[in-house]
């Protein structure tokens, strides 16, 4: 384990530190509670911390406080205290220390911590990535393994928030598989699910690695394009629907034709930025004129009027 040591008295520290190397941990050491604290706080800190409570400029037990407050990936805390000063190691566990040695440190009660210690902090790294992996797949879509409706609404928001923040421009695109549904009746839904998969590893193969896109509906897809104005929104569109249309879809029963409609929305103006619904809804209204009266073609709301692109 990566250890940080912060102990004021040198002897003891070097003791310390000559026992936790021999154990095959990293070690790092410091002999102030504001320098440690500093340390559990930043990049990279330590998984593990052992802090005297008697420490300078800031005690071993505001360390532990302050460190609690980082959340369940915070370093693990051993707090040494010394009975014979008042130190209660109640008082220490109550601070937010997650254990606590009396001094002097004996050898093989430390031995006995650290691995309490490490199979703590296994089992923590175990329950994070089950967390992570459930967030994952609540906000995935099963299919097409991109996010869904709901994280692609989430994300969006994201994005308007960013670009008001930072005053930089904002698209969204809306893409639909044309005939779709005639896709499916003559061929089968299977067909069709391997149809969208494929659709969605081109689209993703046309963003930029900062790009979002989630599959908004059944056949349809939400493009979240970051710092693209009007223009570049739709030359994005124009160039997804053009790589579609350019490739039919190779599948066991053959090669299948497809082709998308993209509905474009675009705001340059931070001070013109709109919620995430108004968002989509100028672009699914763009969609729907894309699609009157025939297909494979790009639309765009710009101010309330359309602009045919491909046509």
């Amino acid at each position: 384990m990566r250890i940080l040591i912060a102990e004021p008295d040198t002897m003891a520290r070097r003791v310390l530190e000559t026992a936790l190397t021999q154990w095959s941990h990293q070690v790092t050491s410091c002999s102030d509670g504001a320098e440690a604290c500093q340390v559990l706080q930043g990049q990279g800190a330590p998984e593990l911390a052992i802090l005297d409570w008697s420490l300078p400029s800031m005690d071993g037990r505001l360390v532990c406080r302050e460190v609690k407050q980082a959340g369940p990936s915070r370093p693990y805390t051993i707090l040494l205290t010394a009975p014979d000063l008042q130190q209660d190691p109640l008082e220490g566990l109550e601070a937010g220390a997650d254990d606590c040695l009396i001094k002097p440190v004996d050898a093989s009660q430390l031995q006995l911590r650290l691995k309490a210690a490490q199979r703590f902090l296994e089992v923590q790294g175990e329950l994070a990535a089950a967390r992570d992996q459930l967030r994952r797949t609540e906000s995935m879509d099963p299919l097409t393994g991109l996010w869904n409706r709901a994280a692609s609404l989430g994300q969006l928001a994201q994005e308007i928030f960013r670009a008001k923040r930072e005053g930089t421009p904002l698209g969204v695109v809306l893409v639909d598989l044309d005939d779709f549904k005639y896709l499916n009746d003559t061929h089968g839904y299977q067909t069709g699910d391997a149809v969208l998969r494929e659709v969605a590893q081109r689209l993703r193969g046309s963003l930029r690695p900062y790009d979002g896109l989630g599959r908004y509906g059944g056949d349809e897809f939400l493009l979240l394009l970051p710092s693209c104005d009007f223009h570049m929104a739709v030359n994005v569109a124009e160039r997804v629907r053009a790589s579609i249309a350019a490739m039919p879809v190779k599948l066991e029963c053959g090669t299948i034709p497809v082709t998308v409609s993209a509905g474009v929305s675009a705001i340059s103006r931070p001070a013109e930025m709109r919620d995430p619904d108004a968002f989509v809804r100028a672009a699914e209204t763009a969609l729907y004129d894309a699609r009157q009266p025939t297909r494979d073609r790009v639309e765009a709301a710009v101010n309330g009027s359309f602009l045919n692109i491909s046509a």
